[in-house]
């Protein structure tokens, strides 16, 4: 059976999920670039596969799982937003994820809650890096300042 602590974080998180899903359909479909076509339909299965881990847990203990939002997405492929706009929404909201995803790890108390956590966690890196790389490539965001790298700084001398 499942703490109510437990309930609480499995059910934000697959609110969540379920937002990611529905956002990462819609932008795919109005996005102008291949590259930016492909991050969203990864961020889909990202999303995807998350929701179905969740919602598997909450059925075990029969408990409801919130409703998917994909049929209030449009047959619209006219974009209401630029690339950057809909790419620097989608990265956000994966990276302040993972915020509820700790949460949600250091709440859990049961192991298959720790696995599911944890991998959640791995695939939300896995796509976080893929989205910073495509910001930084297009110049919509910049590199951030780096550590020193002393070995390469010693070969110059």
């Amino acid at each position: 059976m499942l703490a109510a602590t437990e309930i609480i974080s499995i059910s934000f998180n697959l609110k969540k999920s379920i937002m990611a899903k529905t956002l990462a359909i819609a932008f795919s479909q109005v996005t102008q670039t291949k590259e930016v076509r492909k991050f969203f339909e990864y961020a889909e299965k990202i999303a995807d596969q998350q929701i179905k881990d969740f919602s598997k847990i909450m059925q075990t203990d029969n408990l409801p799982v919130p409703k998917s939002w994909e049929t209030e997405v449009t047959t619209s492929t006219d974009s209401p937003f630029s690339d950057k706009l809909m790419l620097y929404h989608t990265g956000f909201l994966f990276q302040t994820a993972q915020a509820y995803h700790g949460a949600g790890l250091a709440s859990a108390m049961r192991t298959d809650l720790v696995s599911t956590y944890e991998s959640t966690i791995l695939q939300n890196l896995m796509l976080t890096k893929k989205w910073f790389k495509i910001m930084v490539e297009n110049k919509w965001l910049e590199q951030p300042p780096l550590a020193p790298n002393r070995k390469e700084i010693a070969k110059e001398k």
